[in-house]
C-alpha cells in the first residue's frame, strides 16, 4: 500500500512526463497511477509514436487473450508508456 506522500510525489512526477509528453507533440489519452510505484500513462497514437517503434527507443507488446491488442511501449520518467495501435485477430 502506497502512502500519502508516494502517491503526491508519483502525481508530481507524473505531471511533469505528461508536460514532456505534451511538449514533444504526444497527445495523453489517460493515466492510471495504480499503487504508485510505477503509473502508465496512455497516449492517442500518432507519428510520434511509430517515429520511436522506427528508432528503437519503443517497442510493440501484445496483450489480451481473446481479442489481442497490439500496444507500443517505452519507459520515460519512471512511467510506462504506451499506446494501441490496432486489435490482431
Amino acid at each position: 500500500m502506497s502512502s500519502n506522500n508516494e502517491i503526491a510525489s508519483t502525481m508530481s512526477t507524473v505531471s511533469q512526463v505528461v508536460s514532456q509528453l505534451t511538449g514533444d507533440g504526444f497527445l495523453v489519452n489517460r493515466v492510471i497511477v495504480g499503487n504508485a510505484q510505477r503509473p502508465t500513462i496512455f497516449l492517442f497514437v500518432n507519428d510520434r509514436c511509430r517515429a520511436l517503434i522506427s528508432s528503437g527507443r519503443a517497442h510493440y507488446r501484445y496483450i489480451g487473450n481473446h481479442c489481442r491488442i497490439k500496444q507500443g511501449a517505452f519507459e520515460f520518467g519512471g512511467c510506462c508508456v504506451v499506446w494501441s495501435e490496432n486489435l490482431i485477430n
